[in-house]
Formats: C-alpha cells, sequence, structure tokens
C-alpha cells in the first residue's frame, strides 16, 4: 500500500471500511513512502475497528514517532537514524531481536505479576481491616480501637510490602527458554486469565472469609473464652487485638509465599522477616511506657 492510495482511502468512508475489513484476511500490510501523519492515522484506524484490543507500534527514528504516540504500547529501537523514538517509546530495545523476549518474556510476566501485586493489595489490606469491622458487632459499634495505633501503621510497609515487591521483580512462572519455546504462554494476557472483573470479585471475596476466619479464631480465643494471664487476672483488649494483628500478619504472607513459583531463598527470607518485624515492634512497644 503506497502512500497516494492512502491518502484516498482516508478521503472515502467506504474505502477505508474495505481497507479494514480486506486486512483481517492477511497477516502482514505493508505501507511504503507514507509520511509520519498517515502511519499515526493507521494505527488510529485499527483502534477504532478493535476499541478493545491494545495495538503496539515499533519504530526507529523521527518519522515514527507519531506512531509510537498513537499506538496502546510504543517501542523504540536505538538505531543510526537517532534517539528520537527510543525517547518517545513506552520501552527502549538495542536492535529487532530483541522484540520477541520483550513480549513473551517480559511483558507476559509483568502482565501476571502485576495482576497478582493488585489482587493480593486489596486482599491483605481488606483482610486486614475486617476485624476491625467484625469487632463492631462485640463492641455496640462504639468507635472502640481494635489494632494498637504505633504498630498499625507498619502493616503495609513493614510487615507485608518487601514479600510483595520481590514477587514482582523477580519470580518467573517458567524458565526463560521455556517462554520462547511455547507462544502460547503468551495467551493468558490475551484472554485476560491473571486479571479480571469476576477474578478481582473472587478476591475480595476471599478476603472477607479468610478476614473473619482471622478474627474468629484469634479474637474469641483470647477474649470469648475468657483466657487468663499468669497473674490470674483476664488477658485485656489489647493482646487479643494484637493477636489478630499477628494472625493478619501471618495469613498475608504464607498466601503469598504460596503464589510463589520459585523458592529461592530470599522470598522466604521476606516473607518470615514480616515475622519477626511483628515480635520485634511488639517487643517495643510493650517495653516503652510512652506507647503502651
Amino acid at each position: 500500500m503506497a502512500g497516494a492510495s492512502l491518502v484516498a482511502i482516508d478521503k472515502n468512508e467506504t474505502l477505508k471500511n474495505m481497507f479494514l475489513g480486506i486486512s483481517d484476511y492477511v497477516d502482514v500490510v505493508l505501507a511504503c513512502r507514507v509520511s509520519p501523519k498517515q502511519k499515526a492515522d493507521i494505527v488510529n484506524w485499527i483502534r477504532q475497528r478493535f476499541p478493545k484490543k491494545v495495538t503496539m507500534a515499533i519504530g526507529d527514528g523521527a518519522n515514527d514517532v507519531n506512531m509510537i504516540l498513537q499506538a496502546h504500547v510504543g517501542v523504540g529501537i536505538l538505531g543510526k537514524e537517532g534517539q528520537q523514538a527510543a525517547r518517545t517509546a513506552d520501552y527502549a530495545i538495542g536492535q529487532f531481536k530483541f522484540l520477541k523476549p520483550l513480549m513473551f518474556i517480559h511483558g507476559r510476566e509483568a502482565y501476571r505479576r502485576n495482576s497478582m501485586m493488585v489482587k493480593y493489595s486489596f486482599f491483605k489490606s481488606v483482610m486486614y481491616m475486617l476485624p476491625q469491622f467484625y469487632f463492631g458487632f462485640y463492641s455496640g459499634f462504639s468507635g472502640l480501637v481494635f489494632y494498637e495505633p504505633w504498630i498499625y501503621q507498619m502493616y503495609n510497609i513493614f510487615m507485608t510490602g518487601l514479600p510483595i515487591m520481590y514477587y514482582c521483580l523477580f519470580d518467573f512462572e517458567y524458565a526463560k527458554e521455556e517462554f520462547l519455546k511455547y507462544p502460547n504462554y503468551y495467551r493468558i494476557g490475551m484472554k485476560n486469565a491473571c486479571f479480571s472483573y469476576k477474578i478481582f470479585v473472587q478476591w475480595l471475596g476471599y478476603a472477607l472469609v479468610v478476614g473473619f476466619a482471622v478474627f474468629d479464631i484469634c479474637f474469641k480465643e483470647t477474649v470469648g473464652f475468657n483466657q487468663m494471664s499468669e497473674n490470674g487476672q483476664k488477658i485485656e483488649l489489647w493482646a487479643s487485638g494484637n493477636l489478630t494483628y499477628g494472625g493478619s500478619i501471618f495469613v498475608a504472607n504464607l498466601v503469598l509465599l504460596y503464589k510463589f513459583n520459585n523458592i529461592d531463598g530470599w522470598n522466604v527470607l521476606f516473607i518470615f522477616s514480616g515475622f519477626a518485624a511483628f515480635f520485634i515492634a511488639s517487643a517495643l512497644e510493650n517495653d516503652s511506657p510512652k506507647i503502651f
């Protein structure tokens, strides 16, 4: 398809629909001697025809900048024609042959890991907050605080933050060579297999059930069954809240540990560092009269 032909097609809506309809039955459409604007127009045509599809534009020169900007994902190649395309693009590669690993390894795994990060972040936060809501039925919704305020702030930073960061950076479902050997692994993104409204609601439901289980076990075991301390006094509210808080950390980290595809020692270390942070914070809090 020459640039002059694209000018005629752009002016006639019927020809444009015929062109796009024919392009559905071919694997590749070659366009020669087209302007930067025409490159961008072709991308916009495809986006309008398939609004639910994700488009990608690849270029190596300044004349590809408009096309890269119009696509959902832009890839720039650092070549002899300058760095304008690479600076404009979402991703920059040194050679065209690096496109396959970018898509089938890093792109595929980035989609899977980012999906897990979103689901898990909502899960652990909702699961952690629900015991306070369930506690309202026992306190008459009086506004009584269930968790101790000092360690309450550390949950997402020190107790459960490092493991999910490590997961998103270093977890691989398969060996890198296997991704290139079996391209069908790439289909998880095309089928929304890792993230959708249904999957997100399932994780929220999972958080409701797990949050209730943590509260029921930890709270009733310390208060509901009239447990006594070593001095014969009944265990107070802060102790039950702290136990529920620790149970939330324990469950959240174990759920993520189960989701890891490869155990290399570092992920186990970060998981147990969350447990250690909880015990250290509790000990410091217990020994400080100004806080506790």
